[in-house]
């Protein structure tokens, strides 16, 4: 699904190029707020800056993605538990910025999760999207040399996801025919509606995963390409549920431990428990 929001470009835009500066920055650094070192809300956290080269796809052979990104969640906007928050106020301007994008993607994505329970069978749950609980990821590729694919092939944890405007084409979709199309959403008013695995799990299959890859032709030295996605999950705590044959069946497993179970390649280590 997509949506036209008038505006949120230019704010997206002015978020991103904020978080580059950030990245360039020695005094402070955002080596300092790495997410090992964030207060984390729950079992399944991932707050905190993620550095160049830390995440590895599962279908990369071993190979980083050629970029740095960090998880700004509903709890760190809050600084809960406290320090959670010390990263945005390090760099005032990126903490701002982050904060109003992240409020007008959290409305959004919560918009478009009662259009897809409305499509759901009687009696499903509300999605109870957890405001502590999402990620805004914003994400600066650079020093890609002569690569082609800079974010291999995958799909999200997350029940729903919002993917605003990037900087330059690239993003592309997996159809269900095996053929890869390219939204036109670069530069523009344009926001689309992931749908993760939790859904997928939630759901029993009735909604697949948005399964996709960044891939662009070789690229000139000094080539930067910033980007910017919202995760939204319920709390970490929430018992997880599933609707088969149009009854809800809920599960002893958590939802953090949901993100527990895949979350791979994502840093050099496991998030921990707080």
């Amino acid at each position: 699904m997509a949506a036209e929001v008038p505006g949120i470009g230019e704010r997206v835009e002015t978020m991103m190029n904020q978080f580059a500066s950030a990245c360039a920055s020695t005094e402070p650094s955002l080596a300092d707020y790495a997410f090992e070192s964030v207060p984390q809300l729950s079992v399944g956290g991932t707050h905190g800056f993620f550095p160049y080269n830390s995440e590895i796809p599962r279908l990369a052979n071993g190979v980083p993605d050629p970029k740095e990104f960090i998880h700004v969640s509903g709890a760190m906007i809050s600084d809960q538990p406290p320090g959670a928050g010390d990263v945005l106020r390090a760099f005032p301007e990126f903490g701002a910025s982050a904060t109003e994008v992240f409020g007008i993607a959290f409305r959004l994505i919560s918009l478009f999760g009662e259009v897809v329970r409305g499509m759901m069978p009687p009696g499903t749950p509300e999605l109870d999207l957890s405001r502590d609980a999402t990620n805004l990821r914003v994400i600066h590729y650079r020093d890609v040399g002569d690569r082609e694919v800079l974010a291999h092939e995958h799909s999200g944890i997350q029940m729903l996801g919002l993917q605003l405007p990037p900087s330059d084409q690239g993003l592309q979709y997996v159809l269900h025919d095996g053929t890869w199309v390219e939204p036109v959403i670069a530069k523009s008013d344009v926001v689309l509606c992931n749908i993760g695995r939790m859904l997928t799990s939630a759901s029993d299959g009735r909604f697949r995963p948005s399964t996709h890859r960044v891939h662009t032709k070789p690229m000139p030295p000094g080539y930067k390409r910033l980007s910017s996605v919202l995760f939204a999950y319920p709390p970490h705590k929430a018992r997880q549920w599933k609707m088969v044959d149009g009854e809800m069946t809920t599960l002893n497993a958590t939802w953090g431990d949901f993100i527990n179970n895949r979350f791979q390649g994502l840093g050099k280590q496991e998030p921990q428990e707080a």
